[in-house]
C-alpha cells in the first residue's frame, strides 16, 4: 500500500479525460499522473495522492501496465 496512490488520482484524471474534446482522447492510452501533469500539476502537488504518511514519491511501485 506504501507505493500506490489514493482512489482520488483515477477519479480526478477520469474527470480530464470525460470532459476533454473526444477528438483527442478517443483510442488513447492514459496515465493517471500524466494526465494531471498535462493540466498543470507538478510532481510536488501530486503528492497529495499518496497514502496518508507517505510522503516520498519516489516510492511509487511501477503499474503492472507500463
Amino acid at each position: 500500500m506504501a507505493g500506490s496512490r489514493t482512489p482520488g488520482i483515477m477519479a480526478d484524471s477520469a474527470y480530464v479525460i470525460l470532459t476533454a474534446n473526444s477528438r483527442k482522447t478517443n483510442d488513447n492510452f492514459f496515465l493517471d499522473d500524466e494526465v494531471l501533469i498535462s493540466t498543470g500539476e507538478t510532481i510536488d502537488t501530486l503528492s497529495k495522492y499518496m497514502p496518508k504518511g507517505e510522503t516520498m514519491l519516489s516510492k511509487l511501485v511501477p503499474d503492472f501496465m507500463c
